[in-house]
């Protein structure tokens, strides 16, 4: 697995996808054997290949036989042979762990018919390997107490940081169909969510840095430092509107009431904007329609005032 991100982390690696799903799905198919072994009590007979040998009549034998490669080494069970026996037990597998590896799978099956992947597919494939790798270090750890987290590292490839994804591309039939796969599998309900995943999304937000930071206070000061907020930054701050903010004091208090009581303690905050964040309908009309919204840190002025439930 330590190779298969190697390879996927190099800056210009034009196989880099069909690479790692190759080395991603050998070291998973280590993994699951050992689990095997694990709950065979290292039984090496549960992980070989047994099959009837032809008798001179025609006919299979009753009798099983170890099944041997061609340089006549005794073969060992599939992935997917894995898959199955780890389908119940201490050891049970995740369903988005199977759906994660089926993604894979099809990746390796299907690089044959296509070398450079669009960026579509190279982006679609990136989130399945965060996925695979998420999953590894979970599993390695729940089941083999090991922790690999400073060893495997899936980062963003620079090369998706370049524009992102146009919906416009041209993609071949081969490589159309596989991506409608992938995003069946990826998008596949799972009834009981687990700390697995099938596929992860990065996301990357590029922003000017300086070497030195500054600690930002919000102030009425006069000969303060003006900093100009976009509708996205104050939404992230101001999050709640009046009624996510009644919904989440009902949740939080055991004696909460939108009564005269309540309307009472919140109108002064509402003028301290610390805890609130009028928005004008008409930016250029002051006295026109207003709507009020709230930021979480409100709650710990309504604590004075109420019970928080147990």
């Amino acid at each position: 697995m330590v190779a298969a991100v190697e390879i996927y982390n190099k800056p210009c690696f034009p196989y880099r996808e069909e690479v790692f799903s190759i080395l991603a799905l050998n070291a998973w198919e280590l993994l699951l054997k050992a689990a095997v072994l694990k709950a065979n009590n290292n039984d090496i007979r549960s992980i070989r290949v047994y099959e009837p040998k032809k008798l001179k009549s025609g006919r299979p034998s009753k009798k099983l036989y170890l099944k041997k490669n061609r340089t006549g080494n005794y073969q060992t069970i599939s992935l997917g042979v894995c898959l199955n026996e780890l389908s119940s037990g201490k050891s049970k597998i995740a369903p988005e762990i199977k759906t994660n590896l089926l993604a894979l799978v099809a990746i390796r099956d299907n690089s044959v018919h296509y070398v450079t992947p669009s960026s579509v597919l190279a982006s679609q494939i990136q989130e399945i390997a965060s996925g695979c790798v998420h999953n590894f270090l979970l599993i390695a750890k729940e089941w083999f107490s090991r922790d690999l987290t400073t060893s495997l590292s899936l980062v963003l490839p620079l090369s998706f940081a370049a524009g992102g994804v146009s919906e416009a591309i041209v993609v071949s039939p081969d490589e159309s169909r596989i991506i409608k796969h992938l995003s069946a599998l990826v998008s596949a309900e799972v009834k009981q969510p687990t700390d697995f995943a099938v596929a992860l999304r990065l996301s990357l937000k590029m922003e000017r840095s300086s070497t030195s930071s500054t600690k930002v206070q919000i102030s009425k000061d006069q000969d303060a430092l003006k900093v100009t907020l976009s509708e996205e930054d104050i939404r992230e701050k101001y999050p709640w509107d009046y009624d996510r903010l009644c919904k989440h004091l009902r949740t939080r208090y055991s004696d909460f009431l939108a009564n005269n009581h309540f309307h009472k303690l919140r109108k002064p905050l509402q003028t301290d904007e610390r805890f609130c964040k009028p928005r004008l309908l008409d930016p250029g009309n002051p006295n026109g329609t207003r709507k009020d919204f709230y930021n979480p840190n409100i709650v710990a002025e309504f604590d004075k005032h109420y019970a928080v439930k147990k």
